[in-house]
């Protein structure tokens, strides 16, 4: 390629000879002469602005993928760039094919991550050696936070690069998994709309989002059901979690995950609303047919009660009428409320039975939003308490002898306690880390232990005093540390360092630059010996978490009884073929605390009157995985499994006999979805 200085040379030299050319033939005048210079100017200035333009263009290009040949260059990137993909190549002509779909993809995850073109036959030979790389004529590596992570291990396509470099850590993509190759997956809108138009056979739709718990337990039955139907129908499936397939879930009112509907002649029928499993979906292909439709649910005002409905029109008289009001702010669709509503309803009436001043009102905040406006209505539901016609404070009763407990004495319940004092500011040994600090201070200290918590975690509460404790015994000794993070604070920083549950501790050492996590005990003395000899074998835990949990519980009537699981050994506890009603639960959690003395009862009961079955339990803040997987969003959640499948959601009473009664009449399995 010429340099730029020789083309406008060559360039002005050419239109200086036409332009004498056309003199002489012409026989122009002076002033012709100067005016044509004047035209040359003009056209020299566009031609160089033209080439300038083409040039910047072209190291645009360059620029989305950078080809390095210095190990130096190489390791500052991975400095400064915690998301890299790199191409090593024998040579860029044999291997030109993944050089072309490396590039696309490039473009296209720019600013989501770093993808680099080492080139081991020509400059970056001496690089390739350093490194040990021999590309065979191509070799993909990936390096997540300044470390290599793993060989890449997807498709060599240009959509499997990006899935990979915008989710590196995640599942392998549904669409690239072996065993759901007769799953017709659909990428976006315009590929679902020409596959209706096109394919004539009965169709099944499965619309899911890849973090579904719901949708990870049915694919594995989606695509067994596709492979027995093939050549009959197609099972699709399409990722409407995708922004750009947002417009679907428009379009279809999918409004929870998983949602399967059936097509006809390219034509939406109805929606498939049977079990979540192969058969079910077999079965329904070979003879689909429209669900009933389910009865509609009577408004609550229309139901006969002693509860006064509230509405626009009466609110405001009702409250400045009587002396003692108690509202409950509900919305139809609301579980809670649907669980509270015959509690509510049997206070009513005890209120009017019992002559106890007072009555119980109820207003659906989705037909009168101006007064949930009013009252800044944020969840349902919302109990609020009127005295003399003026709004006092809110309560948080649920049920009926708590309801009337209150109404016969109405008191504000007492204020929360004060905030507790962040653990940053407490003073002791621990060093307190931030994202500017984070990287830096690691780089400086040969050994670091480092606790990745929340302030609200119960289990961080009770390691924190050991650690605060264990610190103390190395303050003396400038090569060990003790660090915190906040995660709630720094997310970046636990989100770099894969901190999934809390705590997460994990040990650094800044010569070798290996990191590897503490899963051993945590009392002050675990972590003492640990730090001794870091990088020898860990001690046995003292305080493993199973036992931890069974502490926690041991207070409680029949607690022995309970069954607490963790991510390594729920699978093959649920598999066992007993029934298994779990509680996840949160040590924090309010009702988890109200609930646990009467879920170690039913255990206890269960036990005494050989009712089959088994209660279990898994904290949450110590197994991310689970909760993920079974997509945890409140607490406490029960979940019912038999022969290791879901079945349902517990969604009764949370009394040792009502848990009971379930145990002895489990429901039998159903369908279920994720909501948006």
């Amino acid at each position: 390629m010429y340099d730029i200085s020789n083309r406008i040379e060559y360039l002005q030299l050419n239109v200086s000879v036409w332009l004498e050319v056309m003199l002489n033939v012409a026989g122009r005048e002076m002033d012709l002469y100067k005016k044509v210079a004047g035209l040359q100017i003009i056209f020299i200035i566009i031609l160089v602005c033209g080439i300038q333009h083409f040039q910047a263009k072209q190291n645009a290009q360059k620029t989305t993928i950078e080809e390095l040949t210095d190990i130096k260059d190489f390791k500052k990137i991975l400095r400064t760039k915690n998301n890299v993909l790199v191409c090593y190549v024998i040579s860029q002509k044999q291997a030109s094919n993944i050089v072309k779909i490396f590039k696309e993809a490039a473009e296209i995850v720019k600013g989501q991550g770093t993808m680099l073109l080492v080139d081991c036959f020509g400059e970056a030979r001496k690089m390739c050696r350093k490194l040990k790389v021999s590309p065979e004529p191509f070799l993909l590596k990936h390096y997540k936070d300044g470390e290599f992570h793993k060989d890449y291990d997807r498709l060599d396509t240009v959509q499997s690069m990006v899935n990979f470099m915008r989710d590196p850590t995640g599942d392998i993509p549904w669409e690239e998994d072996s065993t759901a190759i007769d799953v017709v997956h659909i990428l976006d809108a315009l590929s679902l709309s020409k596959f209706l138009r096109k394919e004539m056979r009965p169709i099944l739709v499965l619309f899911y989002a890849p973090w579904c718990g719901f949708c990870k337990q049915l694919k594995p039955e989606y695509a067994a059901a596709a492979t027995e139907l093939k050549g009959h129908s197609v099972l699709a499936a399409i990722d409407v979690n995708r922004p750009e397939n947002a417009i679907i879930r428009q379009q279809y009112n999918i409004t929870g995950f998983p949602t399967m509907l059936y097509f006809e002649n390219g034509n939406q029928k109805f929606m498939y609303e049977g079990e979540n499993n192969k058969n079910g979906l077999v079965g329904f292909m070979k003879n689909p047919s429209k669900p009933p439709e389910k009865p509609k649910e009577d408004d609550w005002s229309a139901v006969k009660s002693d509860v006064v409905h509230l509405t626009s029109e009466n609110f405001d008289t009702v409250i400045a009428r009587e002396s003692s009001v108690l509202v409950m702010f509900y919305a139809p669709w609301c579980g809670h409320c649907k669980k509270m509503k015959p509690e509510y309803e049997k206070a009513a009436a005890l209120l009017k039975a019992e002559k106890i001043a007072g009555i119980a009102a109820a207003l659906d905040a989705t037909k009168e939003a101006a007064i949930a406006a009013r009252y800044a209505i944020r969840g349902y539901p919302t109990v609020k308490y009127f005295r003399a016609g003026e709004f006092a404070f809110d309560i948080n009763a649920r049920e009926a002898a708590k309801i009337i407990e209150f109404m016969r004495n109405p008191r504000e319940p007492p204020p929360p306690p004060p905030p507790e004092t962040p653990w940053s500011e407490e003073p002791s040994e621990v060093v307190h880390l931030t994202e500017e600090t984070f990287r830096s201070f690691l780089k400086k200290k040969k050994h670091v232990l480092v606790m990745f918590y929340a302030p609200w975690c119960g289990h961080c509460k009770k390691a924190k005093p050991e650690f605060t404790a264990a610190a103390e015994h190395f303050k003396d000794d400038p090569k060990v540390e003790f660090a915190a993070v906040d995660c709630t604070r720094y997310t970046a920083v636990c989100e770099a360092t894969d901190v999934k549950g809390y705590p997460t501790i994990k040990y650094f050492h800044y010569h070798t630059k290996e990191t590897k996590s503490y899963n051993g005990g945590r009392m002050e003395s675990d972590f003492v010996n640990f730090m001794k000899n870091p990088l020898g074998p860990v001690v046995d835990a003292t305080t493993a978490p199973d036992k931890v949990e069974q502490e926690e519980w041991g207070d409680y009537e029949g607690a022995e009884n309970l069954v607490h699981l963790m991510d390594d050994t729920f699978d093959t506890f649920v598999s066992s073929g007993d029934p298994v009603l779990v509680m996840f639960y949160a040590p924090w959690c309010g009702h988890c605390k109200r609930m646990k003395p009467s879920y170690s009862l039913a255990a206890l009961q269960m036990k005494a009157e050989n009712i089959p079955g088994v209660l279990a339990t898994v904290d949450t803040t110590v197994n991310p995985k689970l909760s993920s997987k079974f997509n945890i969003l409140g607490f406490p959640t029960l979940k019912y499994f038999n022969n290791g499948k879901f079945i349902s959601d517990y969604d009764r009473k949370r009394s040792a006999e009502d848990i009971k009664t379930f145990m002895k009449s489990p429901p039998p399995l159903i369908g279920n979805k994720d909501e948006l």
